[in-house]
């Protein structure tokens, strides 16, 4: 990469901090950037960025479709990002004619049933690997939630876990289920015996570091090909959504669901109307029923 690319990209991970983004964010926004820069490098023989022209962006976005088959979605965030690097870093005037962003179906998400999140968690045998799965499908956690828990964030006088500043920069609390609760003393008491408030309850290789979030996508991958469900769409972030949906379909109000799961919008929760039918109670851990 040039020097003034160099210089272009710094400005642009500058802002990015300022705007105070999850550090994950930022990390994935500036790779963005970078195979951008890289690609212009390489196709436009180093022709200033400022100078490209419409059609060249429309050429690189062509790249990231057609030949890296990007998916819709993601490319709309490519594109995102090349708007703003032109906006605030190249002073350069943004024409959304010119570069529109693409269409795209709204699919609804791959949901397992609660016998299938039953049968995965039942299959693991390794007592950390098993309150992982739990705890995330148990409390309707996201992943990153996860790794980041400290163990002085379990409350079970209270039955709930704190998540601190969570994908939408708010602290919550989320429900802790009595069986992933009994999973987690198993798993403390084996693996983690001396540990104190201020340690990660699943920490990395090193003590001092947590868990990382492909370790856990790991052990969900090896337990879905075991049980024959590797083509059935499903993810890490699917037991997520099969948390929302079973308290949905156990009666629980879809404005509670929206406060366990720590949506800061409605919309993000309704999917579980068009998912299941419910009728309306409060809140218990589907790992509980």
């Amino acid at each position: 990469m040039n020097d003034a690319n160099t210089n272009y990209l710094k400005q642009h991970i500058d802002i990015l901090s300022f705007r105070d983004l999850a550090s994950g964010t930022i990390t994935t926004y500036t790779s963005y950037m970078t195979q951008f820069i890289d690609w212009t490098e390489s196709f436009l023989s180093s022709k200033p960025l400022s100078d490209i022209s419409w059609e060249e962006l429309r050429s690189y976005l062509r790249f990231l479709k057609d030949v890296r088959e990007l998916n819709p979605r993601t490319v709309n965030v490519h594109i995102a990002q090349l708007r703003d690097f032109y906006q605030y870093i190249l002073h350069r005037d943004w024409d959304r004619y010119q570069i529109p962003y693409l269409h795209y179906d709204e699919l609804l998400p791959k949901v397992p049933t609660k016998d299938e999140v039953n049968s995965l968690i039942d299959s693991v045998y390794n007592p950390k690997h098993k309150a992982e799965l739990a705890l995330l499908y148990s409390s309707g956690i996201r992943v990153s939630e996860l790794t980041r828990l400290k163990c002085g964030d379990i409350y079970h006088s209270r039955h709930c876990i704190y998540i601190s500043r969570s994908k939408n920069r708010s602290d919550r609390y989320a429900v802790l289920s009595e069986r992933a609760y009994d999973l987690l003393v198993t798993y403390i008491r084996i693996f983690h015996p001396t540990a104190k408030k201020q340690d990660w309850l699943f920490p990395g290789q090193k003590p001092s570091s947590h868990i990382h979030q492909q370790s856990v996508y790991n052990t969900f991958k090896k337990r879905l090909s075991l049980l024959g469900l590797s083509d059935a769409g499903y993810t890490l972030h699917s037991l997520r959504h099969g948390f929302g949906l079973h308290l949905y379909e156990a009666g629980t109000d879809i404005m509670t669901i929206k406060e366990a799961m720590g949506h800061k919008s409605l919309s993000s929760t309704s999917v579980y109307l068009t998912l299941g039918i419910g009728n309306g109670r409060s809140v218990t851990s589907p790992y509980d029923v």
